[in-house]
């Protein structure tokens, strides 16, 4: 009896833990009507900082001004959100084309989403992805 006692305390006690860990990580999940506009990630690059525009239709753009997001693209495809996941098709890139990268996606607050890389073989997108993005227009 004092065991299954025991066990039962652990067991509250973890599920207590995993309940306010996921509560106090300020992310919360991301619909594409949440990302339809221009972003550029929360890093300094000059005159080179990569912006990335999503559409209501599921397309997106990057480019590295947000002049060129129409006229010369370096990325273009589509996005498929899953609750948490966000998946990139390029369908043009001049790195990336026909590459898939899957990415954690949070919204840290109205403006602001965070990627988590899961898997992505495109070094060149994973490696700017990966940061906190915010809302530009």
């Amino acid at each position: 009896m004092l065991q299954k006692s025991v066990i039962l305390i652990v067991t509250f006690f973890l599920m207590a833990f995993l309940v306010i860990g996921n509560s106090q990580s300020g992310e919360t999940s991301v619909t594409l009507k949440d990302l339809i506009g221009i972003w550029k990630p929360d890093v300094s690059g000059g005159d080179h900082t990569l912006i990335i525009k999503f559409n209501d239709d599921g397309s997106f753009r990057m480019a590295w001004k947000v002049d060129r997001l129409d006229t010369r693209p370096i990325d273009k495809g589509q996005v498929r959100l899953e609750g948490k996941q966000v998946t990139f098709f390029s369908s043009e890139s001049l790195t990336c084309e026909n590459e898939i990268g899957k990415y954690t996606i949070g919204m840290i607050e109205k403006g602001t989403f965070r990627l988590t890389m899961q898997e992505d073989p495109c070094v060149s997108r994973s490696s700017v992805f990966v940061s906190e993005w915010d809302l530009i227009n």
